[in-house]
């Protein structure tokens, strides 16, 4: 679920394109091919990727990247196209594309475009402290802590993170329990009867626990949240509920609630 090689590929199923996902699978990437933009956005809600290559009229890449850069905003999107000119591939790169390719480009370009995107990613989080000027400013404390009445999770080098209202829930059922494991089908997040419709519990926090992952990468912060096979999650460091801690910024309740409800969509779209 958090492979940072996991790819979403559109394309036209021809012998080109398929050269290039071959290519990419050859490289270690783990392609999963589509042919239209429905496809694209339910596998993308079903199982997030971190990477995704559109291979579209420019129409549908500029709607697709726009769609799937507000649901993600450390996704690495690649646009392949007959870009008539700069204007074209600077509107492209306006609407959420982070690199702009032509038809012909071979696999192994293509691959160090992603590379480069995975490196984006993640390489911030195995940064060496000395080299990092902010880090090195950054008081340092005794493992994580669960701060703001439960809104605000704070990493051991001090960088903050705003929690939803689901991901608040989970942490603190994580931070609560005697040996920091959750099982899914004890985690319920309010309201999840109302909207259920059907919804597991398992996928619901699966989807919600990929975003947590993403957006605490784009902050710098590799959280030690570990699956436990077949049965849950558990949180494999030392937190603890620092309820005297507060944070200034807004109490993010509106807008944990709002991204509540488009976990529970995604969660609940088609297997």
């Amino acid at each position: 679920m958090n492979n940072t090689l996991d790819v979403i590929f559109l394309g036209s199923d021809n012998a080109r394109h398929a050269r290039l996902v071959e290519g990419l699978s050859h490289l270690g990437f783990n392609v999963r091919r589509c042919h239209d933009l429905v496809d694209v956005y339910d596998r993308f809600s079903r199982r997030p990727s971190p990477l995704v290559v559109l291979e579209a009229p420019l129409t549908d890449v500029h709607n697709a990247a726009v769609r799937l850069r507000a649901v993600d905003r450390s996704l690495g999107i690649v646009a392949i196209a007959d870009f008539a000119d700069s204007e074209s591939r600077i509107r492209t790169l306006l609407c959420g594309a982070d690199a702009c390719l032509p038809p012909e480009v071979t696999g192994l370009e293509l691959a160090a475009v992603l590379q480069a995107l995975v490196r984006r990613a993640v390489g911030l989080d195995g940064m060496d402290p000395a080299s990092d000027p902010q880090a090195a400013e950054e008081p340092s404390q005794e493992g994580w802590r669960l701060a703001n009445k439960g809104w605000t999770l704070i990493s051991p080098k001090g960088r903050t993170l705003g929690l939803t209202t689901g991901e608040r829930d989970f942490l603190s059922r994580l931070v609560r329990a005697p040996d920091r494991k959750v099982s899914r089908d004890a985690f319920i997040a309010d309201g999840a009867d109302e909207a259920d419709s059907g919804i597991t519990r398992r996928r619901f926090v699966d989807v919600m626990i990929s975003r947590l992952r993403r957006k605490a990468a784009a902050n710098q912060m590799t959280l030690p949240i570990r699956a436990v096979h077949g049965w849950g999650y558990m949180f494999a460091a030392d937190i603890t509920l620092d309820l005297d801690y507060r944070v200034s910024a807004a109490d993010g309740r509106s807008e944990g609630q709002e991204a509540w409800r488009g976990e529970a969509q995604d969660a609940s779209a088609p297997a």
